[in-house]
């Protein structure tokens, strides 16, 4: 039997099945093996990715959802839901674009940002920002779906091409306020199941109860297992970035530091009080060689994203070394934005690039603010001042240069270390994390 022949069959007796309420084993072997079969034409295509992803997942029917397809992570791995009504109303072209679908939503981490952006917006709102910000680049999906010309013709938009999402949700936002649409907001639908409702589309995915890191790390399992050397180069570029690794020995380069720092007094019983030595109840005092970390980062234009993306690789791997905070200082010409991190998840989205590259004002901070005690890393290209307004208070600076050129300082107060980017240079845009999102899904390409 051709496929469509099947499909038309499965399709006949899904409408059996929701009108008598009744769900067949025969028709769920059935209709896995239609299933299957897209899959393995899949596999030996273009699309062999997304075909070996597809195997991974664990699959199951609901006639409840209103989306042909939905899927959920879970503790074991990521689990595809089916409604066979709207599922089978597609032919095998859509679909195989459906599945594309569904895993560019995993790959680009949409699971975890839903969560942050419905704080924000409507659901109507956010579940048209996700779809358009991928459907854009996948082709032959069914009429149903939203893409930007729809959603811009629906809503009198001009919504541009690969845009973040949050842009995209805040300019629907404020059509669906100024519209009111009837359509979109009034009409109810008592038929749950059997109408495409991008409304309620990721409404299933409230059901996964996962937080951020599980979700990423059974992202990132399943992405490398399912990867054969061939994916869209974006999907190619997020799988080769899993492995990325910090280039610095961190706790070898702190240990050289941090034994000459001192940073306050820790608590003790090997010692007596100096102040009451006849109490020995009391404890004593050490010095504590655990000084705060400093983290600059060059932010300035003539910094490419490929070097911020590969920073923030080392920044990662001084957060695993250390378990004190960390303080990131962003400085272009300067002090842009300072915060502190404790994991990956701490770290923020790059701040727009601005002026050119000064190195004062970092050192200028550091003894406005007294921090004599702290171990200072500085990431830069290594282009800036060739003399320090503001001398250091002490050879405490490690510098790590992502570029070719040489640090431009004549005394740079510290050690100068090397990164390699193997990137081109850029120039403006927004920062990309779009190979990283394992770390911080708040960076690189905002689908």
């Amino acid at each position: 039997m051709l496929f469509e022949e099947k499909r038309n069959n499965l399709l006949k007796q899904a409408l059996d099945i929701k009108e008598n309420g009744k769900l067949y084993s025969s028709f769920e072997r059935e209709f896995f093996s239609l299933v299957e079969n897209v899959i393995i034409d899949m596999l030996e295509g273009e699309d062999s990715f997304f075909g070996q992803f597809l195997v991974r997942i664990e699959r199951s029917i609901r006639f409840n959802i209103t989306w042909p397809l939905a899927t959920i992570p879970k503790m074991q791995g990521f689990k595809m839901y089916f409604n066979p009504l709207l599922f089978l109303s597609c032919d095998k072209r859509e679909i195989q674009a459906l599945f594309k679908h569904e895993i560019y939503h995993i790959m680009y981490g949409h699971h975890e940002r839903e969560r942050v952006l419905k704080n924000k917006y409507t659901t109507i709102a956010v579940n048209l920002a996700l779809d358009v910000s991928i459907n854009q680049f996948i082709k032959n999906l069914p009429m149903d779906s939203y893409k930007l010309e729809r959603v811009n013709r629906e809503y009198s938009l001009d919504l541009k091409e690969d845009k973040p999402i949050e842009i995209y949700a805040e300019e629907i936002e404020k059509a669906i306020k100024a519209k009111l649409s009837k359509s979109m907001n009034d009409e109810k639908n008592d038929d749950i199941g059997e109408v495409i409702d991008i409304s309620k589309a990721h409404d299933v995915w409230e059901e996964s109860t996962l937080n951020q890191d599980s979700i990423k790390d059974i992202t990132k399992k399943t992405a490398i297992s399912a990867y054969n050397g061939k994916a869209p180069k974006d999907i190619e570029g997020i799988i080769k970035a899993y492995s990325e690794k910090a280039e610095i020995s961190w706790k070898d380069a702190l240990k050289k530091v941090i034994p000459s720092l001192r940073a306050g007094e820790k608590k003790t019983i090997m010692r007596r009080n100096r102040r009451q030595p006849e109490r020995l109840d009391l404890r004593g005092s050490l010095p504590n060689n655990v000084p705060e970390v400093l983290v600059a980062i060059d932010i300035s234009a003539s910094m490419s994203d490929g070097e911020f993306d590969k920073i923030l690789v080392e920044v990662l791997e001084i957060t695993r070394t250390r378990t004190n905070k960390i303080t990131v200082i962003e400085c272009d010409n300067e002090i842009r934005r300072v915060y502190e991190i404790k994991s990956k998840n701490d770290i923020k989205k790059r701040y727009a690039k601005i002026g050119a590259t000064k190195f004062s004002p970092v050192f200028r901070y550091i003894r406005e603010h007294n921090l004599r005690n702290s171990v200072l890393i500085y990431f830069t290209d290594g282009v800036g001042e060739k003399e320090l307004e503001v001398k250091p208070f002490r050879n405490n600076t490690i510098w790590v240069l992502t570029g070719d050129e040489d640090l431009s300082l004549e005394n740079p107060y510290g050690e100068i270390k090397k990164i390699t980017t193997k990137l081109e240079k850029g120039e403006g845009g927004t920062a990309g994390l779009e190979m990283i999102k394992e770390y911080q899904q708040e960076h690189g390409r905002y689908f």
